[in-house]
C-alpha cells in the first residue's frame, strides 16, 4: 500500500467545473492554482496539427480530423501552444481514438507520430505522459520513443471489451497485470470501479495509480491515501 497520505492532483480537462474545459483559460487556471498538473484530450486536424479538444467533433458536429487547424475555433489550442505557455507544468496527454468507431478520428499510429514530433520539438526536460483507453496508441508511442511515460486507461467499458481496445492476450488477466504487461508506467482508472485490492495490486506490480474523474469529497477521501494521482474536475476543491 501506498504511504504517501495525499495523491497528486490534476486538473481534468484544465478544470472543466471551475473553467471553460480544454482552453488556455483553463489550463493557466490550473497552474496557478498550483496544482500537480493537468490533464487534456488530443484531436488530430485535417492538416496533422494536435489540438487540445475532448470529443472528435465540434459542438456543430464537424470533425475535427476534417478540418484545418485554421478552420478551428480560436478557443481550441494547438498542443504546441499550450506547451509554450506552460512548459514547466506537468500534462497528462490523452490520445483520443475509438476502435469502435474509427471513422471518428485518425488512425493511432499517425495520431501518436504526429503528438510525438511535437514533443521533440520541447527540451526534454518537458514533464509528459501519454495516456489512452485505445492501447494500440500507446503500442505506437512505445516504438517510437519507448522512454516517454505511457498511462493505460480503463473504464468498465473497455475492460469488458479487451480485444477490441487493449488488443490481442489480455483475456484471463487481472487489470493491473494487463496494463503491467504493455511496459506502461501507470494505470488511470475510473474512480468507482478501483478497489484497494487492485490498486494494491498495481502497485507491487511497480505501476503508478491514477483515479478519475474525483470530483465528490467522499470519494476524494477514500482514494487520496491510496492512488498516486487524483484527477479531478475541481481542482480548487481538493488543491493542497
Amino acid at each position: 500500500m501506498r504511504t504517501n497520505p495525499m495523491a497528486a492532483i490534476y486538473g481534468h480537462r484544465g478544470a472543466r467545473a471551475e473553467r471553460p474545459e480544454n482552453t488556455m483559460e483553463g489550463f493557466l487556471y490550473v497552474a496557478a492554482q498550483g496544482m500537480t498538473g493537468i490533464e487534456t484530450d488530443i484531436a488530430l486536424t485535417a492538416d496533422g496539427c494536435p489540438v487540445l479538444h475532448h470529443d472528435p467533433e465540434l459542438p456543430d458536429g464537424r470533425r475535427i480530423k476534417d478540418l484545418a487547424l485554421a478552420d478551428l475555433p480560436p478557443s481550441v489550442p494547438p498542443l504546441d501552444a499550450a506547451l509554450t505557455r506552460l512548459p514547466n507544468t506537468e500534462w497528462l496527454l490523452e490520445i483520443k481514438t475509438f476502435p469502435d468507431a474509427p471513422e471518428r478520428t485518425h488512425p493511432p499510429e499517425l495520431m501518436a507520430a504526429r503528438v510525438l514530433e511535437v514533443l521533440g520539438k520541447f527540451p526534454t526536460t518537458l514533464n509528459v505522459a501519454i495516456l489512452a483507453f485505445d492501447w494500440a496508441a500507446l503500442r505506437a508511442v512505445a516504438v517510437r520513443n519507448p522512454a516517454l511515460r505511457r498511462v493505460c486507461l480503463t473504464a468498465p467499458k473497455t475492460a469488458e471489451q479487451r480485444a477490441l481496445w487493449w488488443g490481442p492476450g489480455f483475456e484471463g488477466t487481472s487489470i493491473p497485470q494487463a496494463v503491467a504487461a504493455t511496459g506502461a508506467w501507470g494505470w488511470a482508472a475510473e474512480q468507482a470501479s478501483l478497489s484497494a485490492a487492485e490498486i494494491d495490486e498495481a502497485h507491487e506490480l511497480g505501476l503508478k495509480v491514477l483515479a478519475w474523474t474525483v470530483n465528490e469529497p467522499e470519494d476524494f477521501a477514500r482514494l487520496a491515501p491510496l492512488v498516486d494521482g487524483i484527477i479531478t474536475d475541481h481542482p480548487s476543491r481538493f488543491g493542497k
